[in-house]
């Protein structure tokens, strides 16, 4: 079966927007391929909010909505699955820590047989601080098989991705203070992944034509974007450009890789590339690849976009 051609957004913990899809029968590769980077793009967006949530002291509470209610977590030191089994675990490693980052640089995300259930692998570092002066610094991969359109008590829309097996792979292990990498891993409350699970929204809501969700994480101010020499000043600017856009789009697909993310006076500085493939009205079918440029500022406690500038490869 093929799937997909209704969009529903919805709004996921920690005031993330995650774009769900819900699947339906079409023969039209174009949709397809959007579909398939929406969905590419919202798991990526979600992963990378997933390990925000543990670097910022996320509580169990903030957690349990992205569970079913049987799982199976697996450490090196315990296998977990159940939610009852799971929060003591979470909050020992909470309370013993004085702080943490999960510096990530790709996730990778996958299709299983079942059409409804993807494995994502992240391989990352873990740096922990812990109260009793001790460090961590854990070369890790691990994998989660994340599944779609759940319904649980915790997300009775079934709007949220769910972890149902997690493993957790550790290649090495040092006791080194990383106490400036994990300083240097975010400004204030927000981490580089929060960063970087906002550019995965973005483009998962422009996969979805979703102008009103972009609009939501850009800037009240005045703004510096030049898109291919448009140059926009205001989001009502960028809302008419973007929705100008999607009016001439048949279908259209955006994949970002290597995030990466620098810290300045005035925010985050972020480069990224980005390969599009779409269809445009008039032009026909298109595929290219540019380099972006972002600047996110923290505007009202919420990562916001303000300058924007891309460069076509």
């Amino acid at each position: 079966m093929t799937r997909l051609t209704k969009l529903v957004a919805t709004v996921g913990i920690a005031a993330s927007i995650f774009i769900i899809p819900v699947y339906a029968e079409t023969n039209d590769a174009g949709p397809q391929a959007q579909n398939d980077s929406l969905i590419e793009n919202t798991l990526k967006a979600f992963a990378y909010d997933w390990y925000a949530r543990f670097d910022n002291g996320a509580t169990i509470e903030r957690l349990s909505p992205n569970l079913p209610d049987t799982f199976e977590f697996t450490y090196p030191q315990a296998t977990v699955t159940s939610l009852k089994a799971f929060a003591p675990l979470h909050k020992a490693v909470q309370d013993g820590s004085i702080a943490s980052a999960h510096d990530i640089e790709e996730i990778f995300v996958h299709p299983t047989a079942d059409e409804t259930l993807y494995e994502i692998v992240t391989p990352h570092t873990f740096w922990i601080a812990r109260k009793d002066g001790t460090f961590g610094d854990i070369d890790i991969v691990s994998r989660m098989r994340v599944r779609l359109n759940q319904v649980t008590d915790r997300d009775p829309g079934g709007h949220l991705p769910k972890i149902e097996n997690y493993t957790v792979l550790f290649e090495s292990v040092s006791d080194k203070n990383i106490s400036q990498k994990i300083e240097n891993n975010r400004i204030g409350t927000i981490s580089d992944n929060d960063v970087k699970s906002f550019v995965h929204q973005w483009f998962s809501a422009a996969d979805a034509r979703d102008a009103d969700a972009m609009i939501a994480r850009t800037s009240n101010g005045p703004l510096n974007v030049n898109l291919l020499e448009v140059e926009i000043s205001s989001a009502d600017e960028l809302r008419t450009y973007l929705e100008s856009n999607s009016a001439a789009q048949i279908w259209a697909t955006h994949k970002p890789h290597n995030i990466s993310v620098t810290h300045t006076e005035d925010g985050f500085a972020v480069r990224f590339i980005v390969h599009f493939e779409g269809n445009i009205k008039g032009v026909g079918e298109m595929k290219l690849t540019n380099v972006t440029n972002w600047l996110l500022i923290e505007e009202d406690g919420k990562l916001r976009l303000r300058d924007y500038a891309l460069t076509i490869l």
